[in-house]
């Protein structure tokens, strides 16, 4: 695609707080490595008044590690388990039923 010069956020979303379009200037950067983080944005002057940072629970960030289920490989049936189960926490007693074998929920989800 061709580049385009950007449009300023005022023009697009006129009577807006210009310390609002600055937040999101910085929240809508599309390379995530040049957003600011949680605690960065806290200290944004559009918060002022409303973030006490003191009593704001920071912590590290989710390191990669802790994706690696994102690597193993699964069939189409694995898949469809899990989005199942995720659906069934919802439903806990559906899920209790599901897990202990005593209700076939099978027929709640179509074939591929």
């Amino acid at each position: 695609m061709r580049k385009k010069d950007p449009i300023p956020f005022s023009q697009k979303i006129p009577n807006v707080d210009p310390l609002a379009l600055k937040l999101m200037e910085k929240l809508l950067v599309f390379d995530p490595k040049d957003r600011p983080t949680a605690e960065e944005i806290l200290r944004d002057p559009y918060f002022k008044g409303l973030a006490m940072i003191e009593r704001e629970p920071f912590c590290e960030a989710i390191k990669k590690v802790e994706f690696d289920f994102e690597h193993k490989r699964m069939s189409k049936e694995e898949i469809r388990e899990l989005i199942f189960l995720e659906i069934l926490e919802y439903h806990q007693q559906l899920l209790n039923s599901y897990i202990n074998g005593t209700e076939r929920t099978t027929f709640l989800y179509s074939r591929f």
